[in-house]
């Protein structure tokens, strides 16, 4: 932004800001110094410019200049500097003698930002119950806390010209490649000249995952979301960086792995023999949600002769009046369930339990007295949904839940054929993706719970 010749700096941010009801201007005398102050009320709490700024943080030396011994100052030089301090939260006071250069002193916000409370995405039974908020600094300092140490690196970069956004880099500088952060920086540089972002929009955590995975349009998630520092740290301890947002109380962690999605942090709190249980039970579930709809339509349409005698009657009385065909049930079925889930899911709590609740009973009675739909496909595919569900991460549940739906379709025209065929491609997929030279499917993990290593260690 160029500045008008014989207009100085402070007249320019006059202007720059002269629409902006929330932009003050102040100007105070302080002995024969006279200063000019610009700011945001809305970013900053007035009180600290009276108590901190005038009356104990500015003073005059012999050389008329204006230093600070309280608040964090910097020096700037030019309009942009200017602006962007001033967006920033920061206050710019300009001095009298010199117009064309100023001090930027960090204050405090006057909005108060949201409590450190415990997380409502990822249930949390035994551990820490703090969670990050929409505060980057709130956030690092969790992280800072448990983790007390000087190879803790945190990188500030800001990205997007238009709508400027502070992100950071975080990692163990002693055990995370240098390669894999220069890789990561040198992405998120390029991410608004890679035509991933549109202009118009402001750069989100969406589009540095998008960057980061190496297969974007893949079914299966390759980058966590979470709210916990816990989680956090024990994903850096592993020597893998995250990634912070300003104003998102999610921390980006990768590269992940496909059993680390299966992982609660509770389990490592957990005695070894509970945690390994949970973390099994979790994965069986996840192979539940997948596989039982097509099993169940590949053994009424083609493989019924499997079934012990009592189990087949009893299946035959179930479906023989209904008139739609097993796939049409399955798709009738999951749509539904899909859409009570959005409907208690959006709905205020109070409504939304009850919705859920009494809309499950209701619907699924009236179906089944109806004929519309069996009971034992009602029966699948609750199973199949608090399977899903059991999953601590969404995005992997959503996954679970659209692997299933073409397999359903494999298992109604090839039957127990078309579900091989199907999970053969499934795992091609998963064994082809990368992610830093990390694999996305090599080591189940259960040398993660630490007592279990140790029992190993001892006994050898």
């Amino acid at each position: 932004m160029e500045v008008i010749e014989q207009t100085s700096i402070l007249e320019a941010v006059q202007n720059a800001f002269h629409e902006s009801s929330d932009f003050k201007y102040k100007k105070y005398s302080i002995g024969e110094v006279i200063l000019h102050l610009c700011y945001l009320d809305t970013m900053i709490d007035s009180e600290i410019i009276q108590t901190h700024i005038l009356e104990r943080v500015v003073s005059k030396d012999h050389s008329s200049r204006i230093i600070t011994t309280i608040l964090d100052s910097i020096d700037v030089h030019s309009l942009d500097e200017c602006i962007q301090a001033i967006l920033s939260g920061n206050v710019i006071v300009f001095n009298d003698h010199n117009k064309n250069q100023a001090k930027s002193y960090s204050a405090p916000s006057n909005n108060s930002d949201r409590s450190i409370s415990e997380t409502v995405s990822e249930t949390i039974t035994l551990g820490p119950h703090d969670s990050f908020v929409e505060s980057l600094n709130i956030n690092l300092t969790l992280i800072r806390k448990r983790l007390r140490t000087k190879e803790l690196i945190i990188k500030n970069m800001t990205v997007g010209k238009k709508y400027p956004v502070t992100l950071c880099i975080i990692y163990l500088n002693d055990i995370t490649p240098h390669s894999m952060i220069e890789t990561i920086e040198q992405k998120i540089k390029t991410l608004e000249s890679s035509g991933k972002v549109e202009p118009q929009r402001m750069i989100e955590s969406v589009h540095i995952q998008n960057i980061i995975e190496e297969y974007p349009s893949s079914p299966f998630p390759q980058v966590m979301y979470t709210e916990r520092p816990d989680r956090t740290v024990r994903h850096l301890l592993s020597g893998k960086p995250a990634i912070m947002l300003d104003n998102d109380p999610s921390a980006l962690l990768f590269p992940y792995d496909i059993y680390g999605y299966f992982r609660a942090v509770d389990d490592y709190n957990f005695r070894w023999l509970f945690g390994t249980f949970f973390y099994c039970l979790r994965i069986f579930a996840f192979w539940v949600a997948v596989l039982l709809p097509s099993i169940y339509i590949a053994v009424t349409t083609y493989h019924s002769n499997i079934l012990p005698v009592s189990i087949f009657y009893t299946l035959k009385l179930s479906i023989e009046n209904v008139p739609l065909p097993p796939l049409i049930e399955a798709f009738s079925m999951i749509i539904i369930l899909e859409l009570l889930k959005e409907a208690a899911l959006r709905l205020p709590n109070p409504i939304g339990a009850t919705i859920g609740t009494v809309g499950a009973i209701v619907i699924g009675t009236a179906i089944v007295q109806t004929n519309l739909i069996s009971n034992s496909m009602v029966v699948v595919i609750a199973v199949t949904a608090v399977a899903s569900f059991s999953l601590p991460s969404k995005e992997m549940s959503v996954a679970a839940r659209i692997m299933g739906i073409p397999l359903l379709v494999l298992a109604s025209i090839f039957g127990f054929i078309g579900i091989s065929l199907g999970l053969f491609m499934i795992f091609a997929h998963l064994s082809k993706i990368r992610a830093f030279s990390y694999r996305y499917v090599e080591n189940p993990g259960f040398s993660e719970f630490v007592l279990i290593k140790n029992k190993k260690e001892k006994s050898s």
